[in-house]
This record gives C-alpha cells, structure tokens and sequence, in this order.
C-alpha cells in the first residue's frame, strides 16, 4: 500500500524556521544603515544620537546569520549608546539598551549570560511601570526558545508571548499586540490546537486593522498554511496569492517570506494533483534561496521538487535534477538542530525509486549515524526512521526494519504526531506482507485505516465547529443589521411627527393614519424576510451537511475497496492453481478501478461528477506500475478531452479500460514490446468515444467477438449495454476497440435512478 499523499509535519516546521523572518519588528531598513553608516557623524542632540545608535545595534543583533563582523558592529553601537547614555541617565534608555543586549548575547551564542540580563531587567521594568518595553523584554524572553520545537519549549514560549500581550493591552501598541498574537498562532498551528490558531489570527488580524497597519504578508500566509493543515487547499491558495501580492508590492524586505509563501503555494498544488505548477512554485521559491546564498534552505526546496517527480514516476529526472544542485551548491555542514541531512534523505528516496540498493545503502547507513546526533530535531527523526524502514523492507533485512518501525511508534506516541503513526502503521503492513506473516499484515492495515478514520473524523468535527461559530456570527450580525433598520425607522417617524405638529387638525389626523398602515406593512414585510433568510440558512446548512456524508460515505466505500484488495492479495499467497490467481490478480484489478473513483469523489470539492482525464490517469497509473510496463517496453500514450460524467457512467467506463489494457498488455506484444494508445473524446454535446487501441500481433482471424465468452469479454458487452453503448473492434497492425455511447441520455437516467434511491 502506497503512504497516503501528506508532507511530514518536520519538513513544514524546519521550513519555517529556514526561512524565518526575525520576529521583532525592524524599525530601520537595509538602505538606511548604509545611509547612516556611510556619515562620519551623526547629527542632533544626544538623544537623537543614541536612538540611531540603538537602532544600528537592534539592526546588526537582529540578522538571521550575523557575521563576526556584523556583531562587532553591534557591540560598538551599544557600548556607544551606554557612554552617551552615561552623561544624562534616563531609565528607559538604559532598559532599552538592556534589551537589546541580552539579543547580542543570544546572538553571540552567550544565551545563559543573555538570559540572565534580560531576566534583571524585566524585574527593573516591572516596578518602573514601563508596559511598553515590558511587552518587548517578555517577547525578547519568548525569542530564546525559538530555535527548539519540544513541546515543554513551546509551551514557555507561548507563556511568556501571553505576559507580553498582558503588557501591550495596558498601552494603545496594536501592532505589537498584533505581532504576539501571530506568532501564538503559529506556535498553536504547529501544536496542532487549529481552533485556537485561527482564533488567534483573527485577532492579529483585528488589531492590524485598528492601527492601520498595512505590512500583513506574514499573517495571510500564516492563515493559508492553517486552511493548508485543514485540508481546504482552494482557501489557502487564496490567502497565500493574497500575501504573495502584498509582499511583492511592499518596500519593505520581504524576499525571504516571498520564498516561503511560494513554497507553501507549492505544497497546496501537490495536495491537489497539478504537480507541474507545484514545481513552478518550488522553482521560484529555488531561486530565491539561490539569490541568498541560502544553502539549508536551497537543499530542503530541492528535495522538495524531487519529491513531485518522484510523485510524476520520473527516478531518472529527479536523479538528474539532484545531481546538478549538489555540482553547483556545497551541501550544509554541521549539526544543524533544525537541518538534519537533507541530502542524503533526498538522495535515499530517488536510489530507493530506482531500486539502486547498492548506492542507497550508502546514503542510509549516513541517516542511521545522523540518529544519534542528540541536537536532531525530533520531527526530523522520525522522517530517517520511516526512510531507513523502507530502504531495509526493500532488501529483505525484515529484523532491522522491524526494530526501527519499534523505535519509530514509541518516537511517534511520545510527539503525538497521529498521521505519522497511521503511516508507521502502514509501513508495518508492507514489512510483514513482504515475510508473508498475513494475519499480522491485515492487523496493521485496519490499524493504519482506523487512524486515518480518527484523523479524518477530527478534521471535520473541527471545520464543523470553524462553520457553527462562522454561522453564529453571521446570525448576530444579521440581528444586529435588524436592530440598526429598526432604529432608523423608528428615528424617521419621530421626525414625521414633528413635522405633523405644524399641520391642521385634519391633516395630522390622517397623516397618522397612513403612517401607522406604512409601519404595520413594514413589519409584516420584515417579519417575511426573516423567515424567509432563516428557511434559506437552514437549506444551506442541510446541503452542506449531506455533501459532508455523501464525502464520507465514498470515504469508508474507498477503505473497505481497499482491505478487500488487501485480502485478495493475501489470499494470493495460499494459490498454487496459475489460473486460480490470475483470476484474483484480475479481481483485484476491478476493485481498484472501483475504489479509483470513490477516492476521485470523496477527495474532490464536489460529489456530483467524476473528471475523466483525471480519472483514467491515475487507473492507466496504477495497471502500468501492476504489470511494470516499463520492463515490458510497454507505452501507454494518453489522449483524454476535458470531461465530467456522472459516477454511475464512470464506474462501467474504468471496468471496461481495465479490461481492454490488461487483455493489451498481457497478450497483444511479444517481447519488444509496442504502444497502446487510449482516447476520450466527444463527437458532439450527446456522444462521447473512448478508444483504446495496440500495435500488437492482433487477433486470430478466426475471432468472432459477438461469440467470445470470457469472463472480461462478458464484462465488457455487460458494461457497454449499461452505457448503451455500440462496441467496434478491429483487428489490423493490433486491435483497436471503441465504444460511442451517449452522454445526456445516461446522465438523464442516472439522476432519475438517484431520485428514486
């Protein structure tokens, strides 16, 4: 069984640490320090002198990598502004060049001396009542744990970030307020608590609006990596291209975020199958890193784009591609703790594509050395053990595989990391089905499947709680929208009656008349609408509700398709009767097409149709890796138009494909091999033709195919009456066969046959 399509949470945790922004805002730009840097003095009072001293200093101390050169830059703006600081003492002064010192100690890799400073300092500020800088000193404190992603670490992190929002709250600094509640988002979104992430994004989002803050590229990338993380891959896209165009209008220096939101729209596009504008993505975020000399960063995109050819079936572009990076960029050094070795994983998984055990070995045996590293993010671990696992299951060493899957559920339970497990799960499955223990393999093949129902399960328990507070609050918005109507309603009879009052008897007598039928007519007429707007959110809501079910209905049908292929498999094992298993392999073959569609339908935004280019992809996918086409010389050219037909056309159509190039594969070539072609196309808007046609030996001439009477020639006469359909086959330099059958008529009955169910 092949891993479920999802990114490991290390790769999205390491990323961002990579490309990570220095989390305190720059008050000074790139451009401006060399302004300054290039006058012999600097002019003003000494107060002026000393905050451009401070400045440069919070500058060089702030830079993701300072050189020694940069921090000794530091050290003489800080030593500067203490002397001229020395001559008029101001307390606030000497709290902010504290601060920013105990960042040049962090920096420096002093963190204990840094700390400790930082730590005097916030008592100092405390009793001076300074909530300003002490907002900024808990949130220098919260930085010192921004290199290590343990639980217990985020969780200090997230303490200290909630005491600078208790400080900020005491002032009218909104942008800062804004900037805590961020990254309290971000750390919430890594510990997998989405509900409180997007709670507190929504306030970052708030206090941006209330100081009219424009520079909001992190926090709209922050929510398109939440939506990602929800499985709403269309919402995120949207939120990633929003923050992609606010950064790249922005003057501010934002080409590290503009790497990391193109990376994260590359993830999204591989979630949703367009591989080549994932690559695009990956691209683009490449050349970034390239342009900063960003060698962690430039590997880690790399290994990204060779994990989408590896996805495409390409080993070889993918080896190729490798191949030219590692030539043109050194490979990071070093212990890294956020790293881990990037290019041997990449380098294991194209060897392992390849079925290169020999040359895999090498890069394997590199991962289980990094193991013992004790500075290995634990995230980053469990990503080498699931790489080793494979690499040993593929060569036959099942001890060694069986005590790194041991190592690695005991890694994964102590992170909570769930979907991992469901993944160990399933790697436990193919060990055991590769020693032919087949009771067990079906014990871990249930356990992957219950799991990933779990995960599934919560997922959209969670949405549903996203939808219910959205529905509410549109609910007290919409009541609130009343009220204001009301109001002003009530307002313009006031003004009516004071108008009256200068009127006769007479008039106002009959002016009130009126009013008093406009205003009952009025609230007749709203009393309808809300009725009307409540019947219409209820519909809504009812509607949403069954396409979650009919989701999960093809969800489960999917699953179990797939534990009967998994029993037919085992079942396999036991069959010494050639006929007997080519008929289960052919069994086989059936379910899968069928379980093809199931997963096209629950995993799509819609239920309705089926996209058959899409669909026949992945089936001619999947009978290619079956028979290994490629050892054959087998080619399977494709020629699919844009169609979406209804599930209960697409069903008979992947059955009869199966059919048509299996029989192609399995006797139409001899040892040359040769080509099949197969084509979808409409004739009009009421026919479509789906052809399938070789370049092999061809028929018998004696065959007669109304008189043929095997199982798969049955099935295929069967399924062209359902489609009622007009079957052709010629037989001339191979065969070619093809089914005209109508579009509009069958969709007609399909929806009649739903209607009735």
């Amino acid at each position: 069984m092949k891993r479920a399509d999802t990114i490991p949470k290390c790769k999205l945790i390491i990323l961002c640490f990579l490309l990570a922004i220095s989390a305190n805002a720059q008050e000074i730009t790139r451009h401006h320090v060399d302004s300054l840097l290039s006058q012999k003095s600097i002019p003003g009072s000494a107060a002026d002198r000393i905050h451009v001293a401070l400045q440069l200093a919070e500058f060089f101390t702030h830079l993701r990598h300072p050189s020694t050169a940069q921090l000794d830059s530091a050290s003489h703006f800080i030593n500067q502004a203490e002397q001229l600081n020395y001559r008029s003492p101001q307390a606030e002064t000497s709290f902010r060049i504290a601060l920013i010192r105990s960042a040049f100690y962090k920096s420096k890799g002093q963190s204990k001396n840094g700390r400790a400073l930082l730590e005097r300092t916030i008592q100092e500020i405390k009793q001076a009542h300074n909530w300003v800088l002490l907002g900024k000193a808990y949130f220098e404190l919260s930085e010192y744990y921004s290199q290590d992603f343990l639980q217990q670490s985020m969780v200090s992190r997230i303490d200290y970030l909630n005491q600078a929002i208790g400080a900020f709250e005491r002032t009218n600094h909104m942008v800062e307020l804004a900037r805590c509640y961020r990254l309290l988002a971000d750390l919430h979104q890594m510990m997998n608590d989405y509900t409180l992430a997007f709670a507190e994004t929504k306030k970052a989002l708030a206090y941006y609006d209330q100081a009219h803050y424009t520079e909001t590229q992190g926090l709209y990338a922050l929510l398109g990596r939440l939506y990602y993380t929800q499985g709403d891959y269309k919402t995120a896209i949207s939120y990633e291209l929003r923050a992609l165009k606010i950064a790249t209008t922005s003057h501010a220096d934002n080409v590290r975020l503009i790497c990391q939101i193109n990376n994260n729209l590359g993830y999204n596009f591989v979630k949703l199958g367009d591989n080549q504008k994932a690559i695009n993505y990956f691209s683009r975020a490449l050349e970034i890193a390239k342009s900063e000399k960003d060698n962690a960063t430039i590997y880690l995109l790399a290994g990204n784009i060779v994990d989408v050819y590896l996805r495409m079936h390409k080993p070889q572009k993918a080896q190729a591609f490798l191949t030219q990076v590692t030539r043109k960029f050194i490979q990071p050094s070093g212990e890294l703790y956020e790293g881990g070795d990037e290019v041997s994983q990449t380098y294991l998984k194209v060897y392992l594509a390849l079925k290169q055990y020999d040359t895999a070995k090498l890069y394997c045996d590199k991962l289980i050395q990094q193991t013992n590293n004790p500075n290995l993010n634990l995230y980053a671990r469990t990503s080498y053990y699931e790489l080793i696992i494979k690499f040993y299951t593929a060569t036959s060493r099942f001890a060694e595989a069986l005590k790194y899957l041991k190592m690695n559920q005991d890694l994964l339970r102590k992170i909570g990391n769930n979907n991992d497990l469901g993944t160990n799960e399933t790697l436990w499955f193919g060990l055991d089905t590769s020693r032919r223990q087949y009771q067990s393999a079906i014990h871990h093949l249930i356990s992957a499947n219950t799991i990933k129902d779990s995960i599934f399960n919560t997922t959209k328990s969670k949405q549903i709680e996203q939808l219910q507070i959205e529905y509410e609050t549109r609910q007290k918005e919409a009541q609130i929208t009343l009220l204001n109507q009301k109001s002003k309603l009530e307002q313009a009879n006031l003004q009516q009656a004071n108008l009256v009052k200068n009127l006769t008897i007479g008039a106002i007598f009959l002016l009130l008349v009126i009013a008093a039928l406009l205003f009952r007519q009025n609230v007749h007429k709203q009393k309808s609408n809300e009725v009307i707007t409540s019947k219409n959110v209820l519909l809504e809501d009812l509607l949403l509700q069954k396409e979650w079910l009919l989701k999960e209905v093809h969800h489960r049908v999917k699953n179990n398709l797939q534990i009967v292929m998994s029993i037919l498999n085992t079942q396999s094992a036991y069959l010494q009767n050639d006929i007997a298993l080519e008929a289960i392999r052919g069994s086989q073959h059936r379910v899968n097409a069928i379980a093809l569609l199931h997963q096209k339908l629950y995993s799509s935004t819609t239920t309705a149709l089926v996209s058959m280019p899409a669909y026949i992809g992945e089936l001619i996918d999947y009978l290619s890796d079956s028979f290994d086409t490629g050892y054959r010389q087998i080619k399977i050219n494709q020629v699919l138009n844009p169609l979406n037909l209804d599930p209960a056309l697409a069903v008979p159509i992947g059955l009869i494909l199966n059919e048509a190039i299996t029989n192609a594969i399995k006797y139409a070539f001899d040892h040359k091999g040769g080509e099949i072609k197969v084509s979808l196309s409409t004739s009009d808007d009421e026919n479509a033709i789906l052809k399938v046609s070789d370049s092999g030996r061809g028929l018998p001439p004696d065959f007669d195919f109304s008189e043929a009477n095997s199982l798969g020639m049955e099935m295929m006469k069967a399924l062209g009456k359902q489609l009622k359909g007009k079957f052709v086959i010629e037989n001339g330099h191979g065969v070619t066969l093809t089914i005209t059958f109508p579009i509009e008529q069958n969709r007609e009955e399909a929806f009649v046959e739903k209607d009735y169910l």
